[in-house]
């Protein structure tokens, strides 16, 4: 019987210390740095707004045209993708994990809790090309890391009017590529718009598709396993777009009620190969009023 005690109190303590072990820390060090910064266009020294927002797309690539089914992804747009350099693994190769960076609707971005160290800064998520360079170092503490790029396309010349008569926001603008070497054709235009201050394309857009007046939309014919792109629009061509604001029109969700709302144009370019995600460039977004009387662009606060 001794014996047996013996033995439990020799059980007891492992599980006592075994306890123990598991609410020690572990020896790592917390995030010891904070960044925050820019998406600049290289042209105009502009911010690059973006569409920031996950959504679900069709796969295209694996369509199975013999049974029609169409597989579905997620997709992100508006993450700055990052890696962490130096990290090893036991038979000392490079081992990289993406990080993703929210970026703000306007193009700027913050992240307070990184390690300092060396990263490289991708932009497959982001509607411009990538670095020729793609390094950049943080240090300990607070860090400015501005990217300046070059767009897929820009949306210049912008006018945004109502018309009463019409019970119409009508919009006029051009766009630009920003390398015609690379993504050479516009694929889409649209007008967008919401009741919150966050607008973009699809996702965050209150427009029905049944307002054909507010997009313009090309097609790609990679999807169909054919080369080519027949545009929406040609590049420095006057666009005119219209939203229909009348409460009983197709936009009720967006004009139902009496209150401010946000508008946003945005472009898709492509081509060569480039912008396969299909990303959106964007124009800044306007605040109209509830009345129409007064639009505005939109004054982000700083991060």
């Amino acid at each position: 019987m001794k014996q047996f005690t013996k033995y439990l109190t020799v059980l007891a303590s492992v599980a006592l210390l075994a306890s123990c072990s598991m609410f020690k820390l572990d020896n790592y060090d917390g995030p010891n740095a904070s960044i925050h910064g820019r998406l600049i266009d290289a042209k105009t020294g502009e911010l690059v707004g973006v569409d920031a927002t996950f959504s679900q797309e069709i796969d295209w690539a694996n369509v199975d045209w013999s049974t029609w089914t169409f597989p579905m992804i997620t997709v992100s747009k508006g993450a700055l993708v990052v890696n962490e350099l130096g990290w090893k693994d036991l038979d000392g190769k490079e081992v990289y994990e993406d990080q993703r960076w929210a970026v703000r609707f306007d193009g700027n971005f913050r992240n307070n809790l990184i390690f300092a160290g060396d990263y490289n800064a991708y932009f497959k998520e982001l509607p411009c090309y990538e670095l020729d360079n793609p390094k950049f170092t943080v240090k300990k503490g607070d860090n400015v890391q501005d990217f300046t790029v070059t767009p897929f396309c820009r949306i210049v010349d912008e006018n945004i009017q109502y018309d009463p008569a019409l019970k119409k926001l009508v919009a006029t603008f051009k766009v630009e590529l920003g390398d015609e070497t690379k993504a050479n054709s516009i694929v889409n235009v649209y007008f967008a718009g919401n009741t919150q201050v966050f607008v973009g394309a699809k996702n965050f857009n209150l427009v029905q598709d049944a307002d054909s007046g507010a997009a313009k939309q090309g097609v790609d014919l990679s999807i169909y396993g054919m080369s080519g792109i027949i545009p929406a629009a040609n590049p420095g061509e006057t666009i005119t777009l219209f939203i229909n604001c009348d409460p009983e029109g197709p936009n009720t969700a967006l004009f139902k009620y009496n209150q401010d709302r946000y508008f946003r144009i945005g472009a898709q370019a492509g081509g060569n190969g480039y912008n396969g995600n299909s990303v959106f460039n964007f124009s800044k977004t306007y605040k109209v009023s509830a009345d129409f009387s007064s639009i505005t662009p939109v004054e982000w606060p700083a991060l």
